[in-house]
């Protein structure tokens, strides 16, 4: 009895397995070339879950199981702009999660998959975001002065320009606004937040370059309380994390002006070092938010894994493009979707 047993065991086993060969091959055959790449790379449980699973409809992920999910999952964040070591501590924590885990046995890869996706995204929504309207709508019901936005971060990242795309926010939703040419320093940065100001309609204060850009900042707010508007952005230097002297500098800002809020501009596709730089820049001025831009030149928001595992500062906004109406609000469901597709 127990031979003949043993034999339809084994007869289960090798018909399993010639038939996910034969599958496989006929899958390989009739896909496009990219396709079969990609089959190839892709994560499978092994042969063992398998056959536990058709026995027992649920079955614990093994070391074995989660391995090849695991190692996908590390590239993938590394191919997606996630601090290295931010990535080795998220790859750790779901192996602990994973190993041990019981799964239904109708669609193991799909289970896991899923799991990787949830671990993500309660990172990518663990810091609650500030609502920039309301908080300016609420600054204007009171009456208590216009509400003053202060845009930092290193040289290059988008600021002047997304800037811009705040006041063409601002003003389409009713909050009126002033633009302080506060950047003092970059080549053309003083003409560049006027074109702005000029194409969108609204004022912009200025001074001349090499003037203190915390004197510029406070006469546009007393411009806005003169004229009754209700917002004012205010530009700076680009600066580096590793620059002491305008990192002083950018401390006066805040000591003058008294923002409302900090928020920090950086390139979505500056990899590790955007960590570091969003720490050091919130050292300085105590960030309320990160704004990152250009996710339209081939970034998958990796980034903002980094920001939200090492940092209490939440991610805002996306800048997609050149459009003014290129600012769209942080979804996490699109970082998830670039890094474990569904």
């Amino acid at each position: 009895m127990f031979e003949g047993l043993k034999k339809k065991f084994s007869d289960f086993v090798d018909g399993l397995s010639k038939k996910e060969k034969n599958e496989g091959e006929q899958a390989e055959a009739s896909a496009p070339e990219e396709k079969r790449e990609e089959s190839r790379k892709g994560p499978d449980v092994t042969l063992t879950t398998k056959i536990k699973g058709a026995f027992l409809g649920k079955v614990k992920v093994s070391e074995k199981d989660a391995e090849p999910f695991l190692e996908q999952l590390r590239v993938a964040l590394l191919e997606t702009d996630v601090n290295y070591d931010v990535a080795e501590r998220l790859v750790t924590k779901l192996h602990d999660n994973l190993v041990g885990k019981e799964v239904g046995t109708q669609n193991i890869q799909k289970e896991l998959r899923n799991e990787i996706r949830n671990s993500l995204m309660q990172t990518l929504t663990k810091n609650s975001g500030i609502d920039i309207l309301q908080r300016a709508r609420e600054k204007k019901q009171k009456g208590e002065g216009p509400f003053k936005v202060l845009f930092l971060g290193p040289n290059g990242a988008g600021k002047t320009t997304t800037i811009a795309k705040m006041a063409h926010m601002l003003k389409s939703n009713g909050i009126s606004c002033v633009i302080s040419a506060s950047d003092t320093f970059r080549a053309a940065a003083i003409e560049q937040a006027v074109i702005h100001a000029k194409r969108l309609g609204v004022d912009v204060i200025k001074g001349v370059y090499g003037a203190d850009p915390a004197s510029i900042a406070f006469d546009a707010v007393a411009y806005a309380k003169a004229h009754g508007l209700d917002a004012v952005l205010i530009d700076s230097a680009g600066r580096q994390e590793t620059n002491k002297s305008l990192i002083e500098e950018l401390k006066k800002m805040v000591r003058v002006n008294k923002p409302d809020l900090c928020i920090f501009i950086g390139e979505g596709i500056a990899g590790n070092s955007l960590l570091e730089q969003v720490k050091q820049f919130d050292q300085a001025a105590k960030l309320d938010g990160v704004i990152l831009t250009k996710l339209d030149v081939d970034a998958k928001g990796g980034n903002t894994l980094s920001i939200l595992s090492d940092t209490t500062v939440p991610v805002l906004y996306f800048g997609m493009g050149e459009k003014y109406t290129d600012l769209v609000p942080y979804n996490p469901q699109f970082v998830v979707d670039n890094i474990v597709p569904g």
